[in-house]
């Protein structure tokens, strides 16, 4: 199934002039900024094609459904300031949203959109596994300066896209991210490597905007296991290597065997391409769920395997481990068996361990 989201284009006239653009993906949250010093006595009226939509009248904030209920949950507007907050993006959202601030000094502003193709998410959930890297995404960070990235509401990294000046708050939550994190100074995507478990939570990133205008939110949930699957086959039977995600499109399903990754098969935009000789002719990929299935299990087949799905467009990342065991008819191998999925766990969490002493540079 093919899911397409819409992105807006926001722009802003002052006195019929063009001066940003906001560019918000669907199910993103944008704030307006008003950059106006508000006094005690203004009135400030936020409107959406001529309706009424949000009021801060003289400290006294009222937020509309909009007359079809399209606004229903989705507006707040800051008592201090009179910035307008639009959560959850959707293309009912869109049009002409018009700001005037009424009181010793009148002011006007109009902010109006077009509609364009494009992807986004204001809260991603990521179920990755421990050791590994993660990439969180900013998504549009077109016409942005200022990008913040905080863990748990407390500051975490910033860069600003201008001075391409980077700073790391290493201090936060016992200094737990102390030389594992890497800020993209293009983009701003933020690179947490050697993840733990420690780790999991509410990641936020505030995209400010060059001229002042606007600043876009954007929220990930992030999950880490340490959790290795162990499955244990009969000689010469099928393998079933079940993952309950569903596929979604655009997503990249890169399928190895060993700590070394060797590539069995990978999906890209629905192609398959088999790189495992081994495996010749006893592949098979689920198209729903990225489950693979192995046939004619061999005693040369045991080992680690490894799932890996992500996907730049909706930015999720699925990360599954599983240590494989094969079994002969003689019933005198189960002992070997045994020893073989010990061996192989204990391997692994040793791989996981070194790797979690290794600090990028």
């Amino acid at each position: 199934m093919k899911t397409i989201s819409l992105l807006f284009t926001i722009s802003l006239f002052i006195n019929g002039v063009v001066t940003d653009e906001i560019k918000v993906g669907d199910g993103l949250s944008v704030t307006l900024h008003t950059n106006t010093v508000i006094q005690s006595n203004d009135v400030i009226e936020w409107r959406h094609r001529n309706e009424l939509i949000a009021k801060l009248d003289r400290g006294s904030i009222s937020v509309f459904n909009g007359s079809d209920g399209t606004f229903s949950d989705k507006l707040k507007i800051n008592n201090q300031t009179g910035d307008l907050t639009i959560i959850d993006v959707t293309y009912k959202l869109n049009g002409e949203y018009r700001l005037q601030i009424t009181g010793e000094k009148t002011t006007r502003k109009t902010f109006s959109d077009s509609v364009r193709i494009g992807y986004g998410s204001d809260m991603t959930s990521l179920a990755v596994m421990e050791g590994d890297s993660v990439i969180l995404f900013t998504g549009f960070s077109e016409n942005h300066d200022v990008i913040r990235w905080r863990f748990q509401n407390s500051p975490l990294a910033e860069i600003s896209i201008k001075t391409k000046i980077i700073s790391t708050h290493d201090d936060v939550h016992d200094g737990r991210f102390r030389d594992r994190l890497k800020l993209n100074y293009l983009s701003g995507y933020l690179t947490i490597t050697n993840i733990t478990t420690e780790d999991s939570g509410l990641y936020e990133v505030n995209i400010n905007s060059n001229s002042g205008t606007h600043t876009i939110h954007q929220s990930y949930t992030v999950t880490v296991s340490d959790q290795v699957k162990t499955l244990s086959v009969m000689e010469g039977d099928s393998l079933n290597l079940h993952v309950d995600t569903p596929v979604q499109s655009y997503d990249f399903i890169n399928w190895t065997f060993g700590p070394e990754k060797n590539p069995i098969v990978v999906i890209n935009g629905g192609e398959f391409k088999l790189f495992s000789h081994r495996f010749r002719d006893r592949v098979q990929v689920n198209a729903q769920t990225g489950s693979l299935t192995i046939t004619n299990i061999t005693t040369e087949d045991p080992g680690l395997y490894q799932l890996q799905i992500t996907n730049h467009q909706s930015k999720r990342s699925i990360d599954e481990r599983f240590i494989v065991t094969v079994s002969t008819q003689d019933r005198s191998s189960d002992d070997v068996s045994s020893d073989v999925s010990s061996d192989l766990l204990n391997q692994e969490h040793k791989r996981i361990t070194t790797e979690e002493n290794i600090q990028w540079t």
